[in-house]
């Protein structure tokens, strides 16, 4: 199981397939080991680079992302506005910008659906904590590149974004919603 994991891996850093992607597919491997110290590792993962750590293969990861980088190409971690997407013609709708100010509180959190119940979503808890304080509502914008989606969460006069770029616009929001309450420090 273990070499088919690894196999699996190196596809998956390969072809830059999206993290949640992969952790469904090594659940689906793993199935009852997910209770082994290390599958209870590998369900708190929210990167590439985090799960290839457990099978051994975070050089191979980062080596990978590091000659993708000097070839110019961008995986979903290192998407730089500006520098992705060709420019929209006329015709096109085009992409919004988001401009991160350097007081934005940053962290590169990836958003599972998996890990949260309808109830327990960031932006669920967000909207919650914000009626209980008495606080304006979370306002959410989000910037689209090459098919990848960041959102920035302005909220109590402060602003939030999650460096990790997500495939949909919802999981860019939820991210940005649970860096928000990482600022907040109402979660770990």
């Amino acid at each position: 199981m273990d070499e088919i994991i690894k196999s699996y891996l190196k596809l998956c850093v390969d072809y830059d397939n999206s993290p949640s992607n992969t952790k469904y597919c090594v659940q689906s491997i793993l199935q009852d080991q997910q209770e082994t110290p290390r599958g209870r590792k590998f369900l708190i993962c929210q990167t590439l680079q985090q799960i290839c750590e457990l099978w051994d293969l975070g050089d191979y990861c980062y080596k990978q992302q590091l000659k993708y980088q000097e070839l110019g190409m961008q995986g979903r971690r290192d998407v730089v506005p500006g520098n992705v997407a060709p420019e929209a013609s006329d015709d096109e709708p085009k992409p919004k910008k988001c401009k991160l100010s350097e007081d934005t509180f940053q962290s590169n959190i990836a958003f599972f659906r998996t890990n949260y119940q309808d109830t327990t979503l960031p932006k669920s808890i967000l909207h919650s904590y914000a009626l209980k304080a008495g606080k304006d509502y979370p306002t959410y914008e989000t910037q689209q590149e090459d098919k990848l989606f960041r959102t920035i969460c302005t909220f109590d006069g402060k602003t939030y974004a999650s460096t990790y770029w997500e495939k949909n616009k919802k999981f860019a929001e939820q991210g940005s919603a649970l860096v928000c309450l990482l600022g907040l420090k109402m979660v770990q």
